[in-house]
C-alpha cells in the first residue's frame, strides 16, 4: 500500500513547517497507512544501492559511500 496523493501532499508541506511537524505528519500516517511504511521486518529484505549510514537493517548493499 503506498500513500495517496493528498497524504503525500500533507507530508511534502510538512517539510516547509518544519522537523517536528514531519515527525508529527509521519506518526500520524503510520496510523492510517502502517503497510506504507518500513518495518525491521521489511528492512531486513531490502537491498540498498549504498550501506544505510546507520544500523538500519538490511538484507545487503552495492556500495559505500565511505569508499
Amino acid at each position: 500500500m503506498k500513500l495517496n496523493q493528498s497524504q503525500k501532499r500533507e507530508l511534502i508541506n510538512s517539510a516547509k513547517i518544519g522537523i517536528e511537524y514531519v515527525d508529527m505528519t509521519i506518526r500520524k500516517l503510520k496510523v492510517e497507512c502502517p503497510d506504507a511504511f518500513h518495518t525491521d521486518s521489511t528492512l531486513v529484505k531490502r537491498k540498498f544501492q549504498h550501506r544505510p549510514n546507520t544500523e538500519t537493517p538490511c538484507r545487503n548493499f552495492l556500495g559505500d559511500l565511505n569508499s
